[in-house]
């Protein structure tokens, strides 16, 4: 039984995790700012992806290596807490990891790099609280710091307009109640839509525009019961159409005494049904997504209903819906509620494409945005608040343990793996560069110019750095306080080893 498992110990378990961690870190390090490059992915259907974004890389790489995947777990929660930062938390963790295994190699133990860090912690986020700037309006610091999120993207060339959609999005509704809608066009043309967007056209032709009152949300086909017909016995054919159309018309009816405005429905829905609707002025929506469906109960206060019969006055939803864009190539259907929390982005894009990596672009740049516009504290981006702490850290008091002091200047050497990564994929001496900083914190890493300059309008949220930072040392923390990994082999290494 024991043959099946793969252990290691002691150093070598620490080795590994270093390693496995700088692997995963260099697979996404090159990708930051922008100069950074793009990774090609390929599934194992073929289907490629071309992107920089980090938190995309991470995902579509399925490793089967227990700290390959923890490092990505790591990523994903800091996506999920702040929206954003995958790729700098996933690269300082590997750089401090790197920099504690260069001192055990030394002899430092790891409960001394760990008191070290955790020190060096407490003076960097001091030191960016300190550099935080609340000098704009929460529209104005979330614009800039979507501009930030953009900047080296392939949305790049319109940052102009999906900053300022960014930051409109992010007073009008939370994250995940956005809806990103990339389609063929010109990205001038992008738009935020309060409301839900449903890209469909309604089921049947109408003069009207908009349908206001209440909305029925269907989660159930609506059509008559399928019936097992004996063709060689007509009178069994029109006695199951009888009982069909008694059926439709029953629950036609009901739809009508509830007065109804619109009907939406996450299934089918059959051609009487669709006629009926016509005759009676009410919209009728077939095979709406079951995301969108849940938004628009979101919006308009209602509830997705799995059975008509057991359906309640108040689980109908109250709002308009309006057919946008009917003369037009594009039409689509708006749903409204009182709920404004709610909101969608037509977001056109030259090829399918690129419509996907902008609406990549455009999710990290909204979640920066609204946590920007909730706490409008921003601190230098480009590298300077990095240069900031690790100056701090370095000029601190030293600490009474020579041990832990070591792995307090490595945590500051680590957080300059950020300016060195600017200033390498542009080309640049990263060791002149690193100098320039440490004698003029107000300066930046301008990749484009090839220099380090006055890069104060580019900012970053300060919610976001701080997660950075704590995400990453408390994970590095962790997995220096492992010294051994049991991980099942492979069912043919165990296979041949069990033949040879």
């Amino acid at each position: 039984m024991e043959d099946e498992f793969e252990t290691l110990r002691g150093r070598d378990a620490q080795k590994h995790i270093v390693s496995k961690a700088i692997e995963v870190g260099e697979r996404v390090r090159t990708t930051l700012g922008p100069l950074g490059y793009d990774k090609m992915m390929v599934d194992k259907m073929g289907e490629f992806l071309l992107t920089n974004d980090g938190a995309t890389i991470l995902k579509m790489r399925h490793d089967r290596d227990p700290v390959a995947r923890i490092v990505a777990q790591v990523a994903k929660a800091q996506e999920a807490s702040v929206f954003d930062g995958t790729t700098s938390t996933t690269i300082l963790l590997a750089e401090l990891l790197k920099q504690a295994w260069t001192l055990i190699e030394k002899g430092v133990q790891p409960n001394a790099i760990m008191k070290g860090y955790r020190f060096a912690l407490e003076i960097a986020i001091d030191t960016a609280k300190e550099n935080a700037s609340e000098g704009d309006t929460p529209y104005e610091a979330a614009k800039k710091v979507a501009q930030t999120a953009i900047t080296g993207k392939s949305a790049e060339d319109y940052i102009e307009i999906l900053s300022d959609i960014c930051a409109k999005a992010a007073e009008a509704a939370t994250p995940d109640n956005i809806k990103l809608i990339g389609r063929p066009g010109d990205p001038k043309d992008a738009e935020l839509i309060e409301g839900v967007v449903i890209l469909k056209q309604n089921s049947y032709p109408t003069d009207k525009e908009s349908f206001e009152g209440k909305i029925l949300l269907l989660d159930e086909e609506l059509g008559p019961p399928q019936a097992n017909l004996n063709l060689a016995d007509p009178s069994k054919i029109a006695q199951v159409a009888k009982v069909q159309q008694q059926y439709m018309d029953e629950r036609l009816s009901a739809i009508d005494e509830m007065g109804i405005a619109a009907v939406l429905c996450q299934k089918g829905m059959d051609s009487r049904a669709i006629q009926h609707f016509r005759r009676k002025g009410i919209l009728a929506v077939r095979n709406i997504r079951k995301s969108d469906m849940h938004r628009i109960a979101k919006a308009t206060n209602g509830e997705v209903v799995a059975d008509l019969a057991d359906i309640l006055l108040e689980e109908l939803g109250e709002g308009t819906c309006k057919i946008r864009g009917k003369e037009g190539p594009n039409p689509y259907i708006q749903a409204i509620g009182e709920n404004v929390n709610v909101a969608s982005i037509i977001l056109p894009a030259p090829t399918e494409q690129t419509a996907a990596e902008f609406s990549r672009a455009m999710d990290d740049a909204i979640g920066v945005a609204y946590i920007t516009a909730k706490e409008p504290l921003t601190v230098p981006g480009a590298g300077s608040i990095q240069a900031r702490m690790a100056t701090a850290i370095k000029n601190s008091d030293p600490m009474p343990s020579s041990r832990a002091e070591l792995a307090k200047l490595a945590f500051a050497e680590s957080l300059l793996i950020i300016p060195r990564t600017l200033a390498e994929t542009a080309s640049m001496d990263i060791i002149d560069t690193l100098y320039e900083l440490s004698i003029n914190q107000n300066l930046g890493v301008d990749p484009r110019g090839e220099k380090v300059c006055d890069m104060s309008h580019v900012v970053e949220p300060l919610a976001l750095v701080v997660s950075c930072m704590n995400t990453a040392t408390e994970n590095a923390i962790s997995l220096l306080r492992t010294d051994e990994i049991q991980k099942s082999r492979p069912i043919q290494d165990t296979f041949v080893d069990e033949m040879s």
